[in-house]
């Protein structure tokens, strides 16, 4: 004869703060770095009761939007290098990738920290992103 033990009965979980999409604050704040601005506008213009994840979106808004206007420049600059000097093209061009490093290391450790529950600020415009997000 053998004895079965009976299962024990399940665990209540405490929840985690749901947004107003639908989801826990943490994968909204991921969903906002994932992919860099776009995300960040979309989450943005659709999380309408969590000011955390609002900040974390327009902090990836503002971040990200600022490096792709700042890469672009860089890039145009090369350009401009391609028409009149190579030193020129170069130094857009070497800027450019300087951009994209600086945004790929933001976008990692944004990422990252957001992952695993922290709360990243970005240099020079943490503050005004929490403007930004300010609950409407």
């Amino acid at each position: 004869m053998s004895t079965l033990a009976s299962p024990s009965p399940p665990r209540a979980v405490a929840a985690a703060p749901e947004t107003s999409l639908g989801v826990s604050r943490r994968k909204a704040c991921v969903f906002a770095y994932s992919a860099g601005w776009i995300s960040g506008l979309v989450v943005l213009w659709l999380e309408g009761r969590d000011a955390e994840t609002r900040r974390h979106a327009a902090q990836a808004v503002l971040g990200f939007g600022l490096l792709t206007l700042l890469g672009a420049a860089c890039l145009a600059l090369a350009v401009l290098g391609i028409l009149t000097s190579l030193a020129l093209f170069r130094i857009g061009l070497w800027a450019a990738q300087a951009v994209v490093l600086v945004g790929v290391v933001l976008w990692g450790w944004s990422l990252v920290r957001v992952a695993f529950g922290g709360s990243p600020r970005w240099p020079l415009i943490g503050a005004r992103a929490a403007r930004l997000a300010a609950v409407p």
